[in-house]
């Protein structure tokens, strides 16, 4: 039984550390709340091979530290822990650990799994609440037969939450469209170690500088950074096709309108351009930067050769590095055709930089991260024709891009840490009689 004075206990239920998360539970953690994080593996905090990246990735161990956690399953992460028979494995030790721990309320990350259905089971045996905490969009396209399952399964699974904390505008259209009042929803943007990106922005002519003489890039050259995965689902090959148009000097031919969000222009395929500069048509040359890795190095490698040194790649970069490459770039672009809510987006946003994506990432929204015409620039997925000329009209209007990049350091105030803890405390005390 609770004291009085005693602090509400909040439980979170999730599959693994997750590095942008932590900042978010120290957050809650200083909140007055007996938080308690339930981890169901180790994967992410232990060294593991990342398939997307194709490299192995080790993420800074003190993801954990800073906030009450526990490792409920304890599963291996060398062994897939999403397997039927250690989800169950997972259910039956989190069911015994919330019995023991008896929150007041309790966060799910997602409901796919089956140690997130348990959660959700024991809030309903309990009479405890429950919120969910995800990023489903309606965006991909998806196969008919999971169209007509979602349509049956997901309201009256929904329905047993009593909120959502929810990410941005496409995934609040998500949770509309299967029927969730708009009441329920409580905008939670997703958390990031955001004091480094910070730090970048007000050092950055000093990174602009040092990371441009590193890579040999021109000070005044127009550069477009890309941070993700080198796999098909992000297209970085659409990069490469853009800049070829632009060194065959095609987008001199077409230019963008302002109204950039709205122009329409159908999908062309691209040749191979002569080995060329690729420059806009005021001669600032234009750079893209991309930081990853993946599957589709070597064919970006070779694109890079032909593109005599338009198209740099750095690999995958770490937490220290990554703010200063978003210092050195001039807008960031994000070419996929499948991304729910892509961090990379926020923390180049965060960094005070314009954004350059698809109409199928869900980042993009009139209050979300990317705000078409603001500091966003949206295209239709595929289209390098239309990348290409967005990104020679972007190089030749330098107060264009001043006007954007200031949208994004007044955007990024409305989805710091604070708007996330907020977000979760309102979510909380809409369910509970309880004060955060």
């Amino acid at each position: 039984m609770l004291r009085p004075h005693d602090p509400p206990r909040v439980a979170v239920v999730v599959s693994h550390p997750i590095q942008h998360f932590a900042p978010f539970y120290r957050a809650l953690a200083g909140r007055c709340v007996d938080l308690r994080v339930m981890f169901m593996s180790r994967a992410g905090l232990d060294s593991y091979h990342d398939d997307g990246f194709g490299i192995t990735v080790q993420w800074d161990s003190t993801i954990t530290s800073g906030y009450p956690h526990e490792f409920v399953a304890d599963l291996d992460p060398g062994i897939d822990w999403r397997s039927p028979n250690r989800c169950r494995k997972a259910a039956r030790q989190l069911l015994r650990r919330l019995d023991e721990f008896r929150p007041e309320c309790v966060l799910v990350h997602g409901y796919m799994h089956a140690y997130a259905l348990a959660a959700i089971a024991w809030c309903r045996l309990r009479g405890v609440p429950a919120l969910m905490y995800s990023d489903s969009e309606l965006l991909g396209p998806r196969r008919l037969p999971v169209r007509a399952a979602k349509r049956l399964a997901l309201p009256p699974l929904l329905r047993l939450f009593r909120g959502f904390a929810t990410i941005g505008d496409n995934n609040e259209a998500y949770l509309a469209h299967y029927g969730v009042p708009r009441n329920r929803m409580f905008r939670t943007p997703y958390p990031t170690d955001e004091e480094s990106f910070r730090t970048a922005l007000f050092r950055r002519a000093e990174h602009r500088a040092a990371v441009r003489a590193e890579l040999a890039i021109d000070d005044d050259a127009f550069v477009a950074l890309f941070v993700g995965k080198l796999v098909q689902r992000k297209r970085p090959l659409d990069i490469a096709g853009a800049l070829r148009v632009i060194a065959a000097g095609s987008p001199a031919t077409a230019r963008v309108t302002p109204d950039w969000a709205r122009s329409q222009v159908p999908v062309h395929s691209v040749g191979t351009a002569a080995p060329v500069r690729s420059a806009g048509a005021g001669g600032t040359p234009i750079v893209a930067v991309l930081a990853g890795d993946g599957e589709l190095r070597p064919h970006l490698e070779a694109a890079a050769t032909e593109l005599d040194g338009a198209l740099r790649l750095v690999g995958f970069a770490d937490q220290e590095r990554l703010p200063k490459l978003y210092a050195a770039a001039d807008v960031c672009l994000h070419p996929a055709e499948q991304d729910a809510h892509p961090l990379a987006i926020k923390e180049a946003v965060l960094c005070g930089l314009p954004v350059i994506t698809t109409d199928r990432v869900g980042s993009v929204g009139a209050t979300d991260d990317v705000r078409s015409g603001r500091n966003g620039v949206v295209y239709p997925v595929g289209d390098v024709q239309h990348l290409a000329r967005i990104l020679d009209d972007l190089s030749r209007r330098p107060e264009d891009l001043k006007r954007m990049s200031k949208e994004s350091t007044n955007i990024a105030s409305e989805i710091g840490i604070d708007a996330t803890v907020e977000g979760f405390v309102r979510a909380f005390s809409s369910v509970s009689s309880a004060q955060i």
